[in-house]
C-alpha cells in the first residue's frame, strides 16, 4: 500500500486494459478472456461486479473525464459515487466538501460541469473518485487532454493526495518528463507483457525503453548519449547542471524552406461569440497560412483554440471579420465546397468515425472520386499509418491512438489545402509522434498548409515552424519556431511550452555558453565534436 507507480508503454500495449482488469471492467464489462488472477485492495476481481470493487475502495480516473459524467452539476457529479453506496446523506455532503477541497473547486460546486474548462473537468473528475476515500486511485492518462500547465498541477495534485492519505496510485502515462519525478516505480508495457519493472530511474535510462516507443524525456536521452552520471535528467535544468561546462562556437540551424507562394488561409480581424458565453470565444484574430506552411496554434486550456480552427474550415461563421480559405470567403461559401478543401483531425477522433471498417473510414470523403483512384489514395494511407493490421476491424473497437490514425488516414487520403490537426499527439507513443512529425513535414512539401493545435512541446518542435499563442480568444504572438537563443527566448516569453532541448539550450545561453540545437541528435553531435570536459 502506498506505492505511486507509473505504467508506461507504446499505444496499444495494454496499458488500459491493465487499469480496467483492476477494477473489473475486464471482463465482466469490457468482454474478453481473463485467465490468471487479478487481486487489488485484498479483494479478487473475478468474482465481483466493478461497482463492487469500488465498494472496496478502488477509483477510477479515465482518460476523457467528460465520457463518465452522469450529473449536470459539479456537487452533483461527485456525490454520485458517495450516493451509489447508500451513504447517509450527511457523510455524502462531507465527502463532497472534502473532495472539493482537495482539488480546489469548492467555488465550483453549483457550476454546470460542462461549462467547465478541460482542466476543471479533470479535477471534478478526480473529486468524484477521491469521494470514495479510495485506497487504491487507477489513472488512464488523465492529462492527455490538458495544456503543459495544467497537466503538471494535475499530476502534482495528485501525487501529494497519493502520499497524504497513504494511497495507493497506479497511474498511466505519457508525459514522463512529469510523471517520473512523482512516483516511486515504473512498469513497461509492450504488446500486452510486463518487459520492465523497478525503480522510475533505471527503468527510463534502460535504452530499450526508447527503442520500444515510449515517449521518454527528451534530456533524458541527450544525457544518456553523452555517458553523463545519474542519465535520468528529468527537467531541463539537472541536463544543464550536467553539461554547463561545455564551451563551443555552434552555428544556428539553417532556415527552413520558404512555403509556396500564395494564402491558404486567411483571418482578417475575425471575432466570434458563442450565444451564452459572457465574452467572444475569438477576438478580433489575423493571420495568414501560406501553401506548405506548418503552425502551431498554441495557448492555454480554454483561450479559443478549437473555436478558431472551426472557423478556419467553415463550421463556424464569424460574426465579424473575414475568413479565406483556399481562396474562398467562407461566409458566403457554401459548405460542400468548403468540405474540398479543408480538413479536420478532432480531439475526440470518435466523433468523427461513421463507418464499421477502417479502410471504409479512410474512403469516407473519396466518394466522387473514380474506382482506382479512391483505391489507390485508400491504399496508400493505410500503409503510411500502419492501418493494414487493422483495416477490417470496427474502428470503434480500436485504441484512442489508433482511432486518431484512422481520422488522420480520412482527412489525408482527401488532400486537402488546409489540414487542422487538434490536438493530433493524444494517445500516441514516441514513435508515433515522431512519423506524425514526418508526415506534417511531407504534406507540407506536398503543398498542404498545417495548423496544429498542440500542447506537446516535441511535437511543435518537430513539425512546425512558427506559433500562433493565443490568449483569452486574442492573438498576442506569431513567432517562428526554432533552435537559437533569441527565438527559443522568444517564445518562451510568449509563454510558449518549449521542448526539453529547446530549454535546455536556452538555459545554456543565459549562462554564457553560445548554443543553437533544436533536436537531440544536434545537440549530441556537437557537444561529442567539441570533445569538452563535462
Amino acid at each position: 500500500m502506498g506505492e505511486r507507480v507509473l505504467v508506461v508503454g507504446p499505444t496499444g500495449s495494454g496499458k488500459s486494459t491493465l487499469l480496467r482488469a483492476l477494477i473489473g471492467l475486464v471482463p465482466h464489462v469490457s468482454g474478453g478472456d481473463l485467465t490468471g488472477d487479478v487481486e487489488v485492495a485484498g479483494v479478487h476481481t473475478r468474482g465481483l461486479a466493478p461497482h463492487d470493487i469500488a465498494a472496496r475502495g478502488v477509483a477510477l480516473v479515465a482518460q476523457d473525464p467528460a465520457e463518465t459524467f452522469v450529473a449536470d452539476r459539479v456537487a452533483a457529479e461527485v456525490a454520485f459515487g458517495p450516493e451509489s453506496l447508500a451513504l447517509p446523506e450527511r457523510e455524502v455532503d462531507e465527502r463532497v466538501g472534502e473532495a472539493l477541497e482537495a482539488v480546489s473547486l469548492a467555488s465550483a460546486a453549483r457550476r454546470r460541469v460542462r461549462e467547465l474548462s478541460g482542466g476543471e473537468q479533470q479535477r471534478v473528475a478526480i473529486a468524484a473518485a477521491l469521494a470514495l476515500r479510495p485506497s487504491v486511485l487507477l489513472m488512464d492518462e488523465p492529462t492527455a487532454h490538458l495544456d503543459e500547465a495544467t497537466a503538471r498541477a494535475i499530476l502534482e495534485l495528485v501525487a501529494a493526495i497519493a502520499r497524504e492519505r497513504g494511497m495507493t496510485l497506479v497511474l498511466s502515462e505519457h508525459r514522463l518528463g512529469i510523471a517520473a519525478c512523482l512516483v516511486t516505480r515504473a512498469l513497461v508495457i509492450a504488446q500486452g507483457r510486463l518487459v520492465l519493472d523497478g525503480a522510475p530511474r533505471g527503468v527510463l535510462a534502460d535504452p530499450s525503453v526508447e527503442r520500444l516507443g515510449v515517449p521518454v524525456p527528451r534530456s533524458t536521452l541527450v544525457a544518456a548519449a553523452l555517458a553523463l552520471p545519474a542519465p535520468l535528467a528529468l527537467t531541463p535544468q539537472e541536463l544543464v547542471a550536467r553539461v554547463e561546462a561545455l564551451e563551443a562556437a555552434w552555428a544556428p540551424p539553417a532556415p527552413p524552406p520558404a512555403p509556396e507562394a500564395g494564402t491558404a488561409l486567411r483571418f482578417e480581424h475575425v471575432t466570434y461569440a458563442y450565444r451564452s458565453a459572457e465574452r467572444p470565444a475569438v477576438r478580433d484574430v489575423s493571420f495568414a497560412l501560406g501553401h506548405g506552411e506548418r503552425v502551431a496554434l498554441i495557448g492555454p486550456t480554454g483561450s479559443g483554440k478549437s473555436t478558431l480552427a472551426r472557423l478556419a474550415l467553415g463550421l463556424r461563421r464569424a460574426d465579424a471579420g473575414e475568413v479565406t480559405l483556399a481562396g474562398m470567403r467562407t461566409r458566403s461559401t457554401p459548405m460542400s465546397r468548403l468540405a474540398g478543401v479543408g480538413g479536420l483531425v478532432l480531439q475526440d477522433p470518435t466523433r468523427q468515425l461513421i463507418a464499421e471498417r477502417v479502410e471504409d473510414e479512410v474512403a469516407s470523403g473519396l466518394a466522387g472520386l473514380p474506382p482506382s483512384e479512391r483505391r489507390s489514395r485508400v491504399e496508400r494511407e493505410i500503409e503510411r499509418f500502419g492501418l493494414g493490421p487493422l483495416r477490417t476491424r470496427h474502428p470503434l473497437t480500436l485504441s484512442e491512438g489508433q482511432r486518431r490514425r484512422v481520422v488522420l488516414a480520412a482527412a489525408t487520403a482527401r488532400r486537402p489545402a488546409v489540414l487542422v490537426l487538434d490536438e493530433p499527439t493524444l494517445g500516441q507513443d514516441a514513435r508515433q509522434r515522431d512519423a506524425l512529425a514526418r508526415l506534417v513535414a511531407d504534406l507540407a512539401a506536398e503543398g498542404t498548409a498545417v495548423l496544429a493545435i498542440s500542447h506537446d512541446p516535441e511535437f511543435v518542435a518537430d513539425a512546425c515552424e512558427r506559433a500562433l499563442v493565443l490568449r483569452e480568444g486574442s492573438l498576442v504572438a506569431d513567432l517562428p519556431i526554432g533552435g537559437t537563443p533569441v527565438q527559443l527566448r522568444a517564445l518562451a516569453d510568449a509563454a510558449v511550452p518549449l521542448s526539453d532541448v529547446g530549454a535546455a539550450v536556452l538555459l545554456l545561453s543565459r549562462r554564457g555558453t553560445p548554443v543553437a540545437a533544436r533536436t537531440v541528435d544536434e545537440l549530441v553531435a556537437r557537444v561529442t565534436a567539441a570533445r569538452a570536459p563535462v
